[in-house]
């Protein structure tokens, strides 16, 4: 073999490494430590879904909790089904005027939230598909099914970032525990890191 010939083993090796670098990088310990709130004790906002649709997706697919600072394999399997349930993802790809239905629908007329929702879905939106990280092919978790996409989760966790982080004053604690959550997440923490 000359020196520009490559193995397939070899390039499959390659892909591999490059698909676990190209992974969205997973939370930090420091943003779960030192939080004395949680982010819902915070802003209070509104349900995203109904709930019977995250029961079941719950129910579908077993979660194992993200080790900080461990890269994951594939996304959450629970946000894939909620929006796969809701048409929001379908063929790989977030629908953005099916997820600002849901939320207008979801929101009803709670004004403070609706104001938000063009903004905080476009900019997901814009987010999620611009980054080749939420790309990457996921390699299942459990044995005899495929992997869950990475956006999705990437999706959810902008969404209620950006909720959170511009939470209208009639929902939001004034806290200083609850200050130091919003400078948790302008610093790259997810909002589930934030859950407690």
């Amino acid at each position: 073999m000359s020196k520009f010939q490559v193995s397939a083993s070899t390039v499959a090796l390659l892909l591999l490494i490059g698909s676990a670098v190209a992974q969205p990088k997973p939370d930090d310990p420091s943003c779960m430590e030192g939080n004395q709130k949680k982010a819902l004790d915070c802003c209070r906002m509104p349900t995203l879904v109904e709930q019977s649709v995250m029961n079941r997706c719950i129910t579908e697919n077993p979660m194992t909790p993200p080790v900080p600072g461990v890269q994951r394999k594939e996304g959450c399997c629970i946000a894939q089904c909620v929006l796969v349930s809701l048409n929001v993802f379908k063929d790989n790809t977030i629908d953005r005027d099916a997820a600002k239905r849901v939320l207008t629908q979801s929101f009803g007329t709670n004004a403070g939230f609706n104001a938000l929702i063009g903004g905080v879905v476009d900019e997901c939106f814009n987010q999620v598909n611009n980054n080749a990280a939420y790309k990457v092919t996921p390699v299942a978790s459990a044995p005899g099914r495929p992997g869950c996409s990475f956006m999705p989760e990437g999706f959810v966790n902008c969404i209620k970032s950006r909720f959170f982080q511009q939470c209208p004053d009639a929902a939001w604690t004034k806290d200083a525990a609850c200050d130091q959550l919003k400078q948790k997440i302008s610093t790259g923490c997810s909002f589930g890191s934030l859950m407690g």
